[in-house]
């Protein structure tokens, strides 16, 4: 039986869907609700309900629970699934509490039990659609709270979430004296994982170290996506002792990460980390700067990242932490002026470790890339911004003036340490084997071999990086370009390292 429709010249209000079997009495509730909204339909079955709430829009329903065909319940059911911004009230002649908790099990907001004065009714299904409106507000708000403090891409918390987290967290350990950790981490070698895998690859790997950290911290701690392929991790009520054996199951679970699936060329994944403890005044973003400043330190004493293995302890000549802290800085100021730097330096850096290991290097070697490469340009400190930033090419005097950054550079780094390995990498990384680089002119195994295998990187990450003067090489010209260099501009046997794992590397990330 299709449902009937009374309209009354009365005012717009509520639309109103009333389920009744009984013909005398679905048309009295039609006649008293008509005297408050100008559209109430009835519907004398359970297959003629859902039909009408499949075909038209109600705000509310009021359905007898004892219908002809199906069951009241079931109907209450499907028209919460097809309405679920509606107000719906029970209706039943067979009052208790079973009948009751089954019906808002069911869907209903509501429960009114035969007789009843249809002016309850109708104010009853004001208030449920009142009700459902602030459920859905309420529901809605917690939704855009969630993605307002979710990171799209690995559904982990986002760096809004823990900014906040971490302020309360610090005023909680002020006020209670209990102790606080912060833990800063990055993953290594991503620029070199996103170049040679893609960034579908890279995007696994950031879902697979916040799966990580998720299975690992335990509560209270809390972490977050803090940007690109950077962490932060609160540990409420925790030293930096106990922060740190955290940490290390983390990073032997993020050790395990297959890079590339499938594949017979993978680059391990590691993660440099480092952890601050709370003293009692520090804010909370200089809480995160510390235990930044920490993972950077970490991140330059393991060159074996990027190779996969554990190296020997580097050597007593290393920088000492303030002085890291001091050149960072400096390379950080290089930064600003100059976005170009750091991403070259890095990139450079990366590709150079790399392939480090089949090109015969030893770990003291190894270190010396790790430490030297991320502050190679250093001297640029002094370079003119017109110079740094200019789009074309440079006069003779304005090359004259680029091409004293490597001395100044090593004489920086040469204040800060006595590791003479790093030293001369920053000294010498544009020289040739053939005589024609500069500053010193140095020829073939004058060389160091870690400047003559960071030469190789230095100048293929320039080569294929874009530049304010011209588009960025493809891999496959950078490479040429490389084979042409051979035995002139580059050492030919670090050259066919090289280049053979670059080609392997993108021939694999193609297949």
């Amino acid at each position: 039986m299709e449902p009937t429709v009374l309209w009354q010249p009365v005012r717009e209000a509520l639309r109103v869907l009333v389920i009744e079997d009984d013909p005398a009495l679905g048309r009295l509730i039609q006649l008293v609700l008509g005297q408050h909204t100008n559209h109430v339909t009835v519907a004398r079955s359970g297959a003629a309900a859902i039909s009408a709430i499949r075909n038209q829009e109600f705000d509310a329903v009021a359905s007898d629970i004892s219908l002809p065909d199906v069951s009241g319940l079931d109907v209450i059911a499907e028209a919460r699934a097809l309405a679920p911004a509606a107000g719906i009230v029970a209706i039943t002649g067979f009052v208790d509490v079973d009948v009751a908790v089954r019906s808002m099990k069911a869907g209903a907001d509501d429960f009114l039990g035969k007789p009843f004065d249809a002016e309850i009714l109708w104010h009853m299904l004001n208030k449920a659609v009142d009700t459902r409106a602030r459920q859905i507000e309420a529901e809605q708000a917690a939704v855009y709270r969630t993605l307002a403090y979710t990171d799209a891409l690995t559904g982990s918390p986002n760096r809004r979430f823990i900014d906040e987290f971490i302020v309360e967290a610090v005023s909680n350990s002020q006020r209670l004296g209990k102790p606080l950790a912060v833990a800063y981490l990055d993953i290594d070698n991503f620029k070199l994982l996103n170049d040679f895998v893609g960034h579908e690859e890279g995007d696994h790997v950031l879902k697979k170290v916040a799966t990580a950290l998720t299975r690992h911290i335990g509560r209270p701690a809390q972490f977050a996506r803090f940007g690109g392929d950077e962490f932060v991790v609160v540990f409420p009520e925790c030293d930096e002792v106990r922060a740190r054996q955290v940490m290390d199951r983390v990073c032997r679970a993020v050790s395990e990460i297959e890079v590339i699936n499938g594949a017979r060329i993978s680059l391990p994944t590691r993660i440099s980390c480092g952890i601050a403890e709370f003293r009692g005044f520090e804010s909370p973003r200089d809480l995160i700067a510390e235990a930044e400043d920490q993972m950077y330190l970490d991140k330059s004493m393991s060159p074996a990242s990027v190779l996969g293995q554990a190296g020997d302890e580097p050597a007593d000549g290393l920088l000492k932490v303030s002085n890291l802290k001091a050149l960072r800085n400096l390379v950080k100021a290089i930064d600003r002026r100059d976005s170009y730097t750091r991403f070259h330096s890095d990139h450079a850096t990366q590709l150079a470790l790399a392939v480090a290991r089949s090109a015969g290097l030893d770990d003291t070697q190894v270190n010396a890339i790790a430490i030297g490469g991320p502050i190679h340009d250093l001297g640029k400190i002094v370079v003119a911004d017109e110079i740094l930033r200019k789009p074309g090419p440079l006069t003779l005097d304005e090359r004259r003036s680029m091409e004293e950054h490597p001395l100044l550079g090593a004489a920086i780094t040469a204040a800060v340490t006595d590791y003479d390995s790093v030293v001369d990498l920053v000294r010498h990384h544009h020289e040739r084997i053939d005589g024609d680089g500069y500053p010193g002119r140095l020829k073939g195994l004058e060389i160091s071999a870690p400047t003559r295998l960071f030469t190789l990187a230095d100048a293929y990450s320039a080569m294929t990086t874009d530049r304010p003067y011209r588009k960025g090489f493809s891999p496959e010209r950078a490479i040429d370009e490389i084979h042409k260099g051979s035995g002139t501009q580059f050492d030919p046997d670090f050259a066919v390292a090289f280049v053979d794992l670059i080609e392997r590397m993108y021939h694999e990330a193609a297949a």
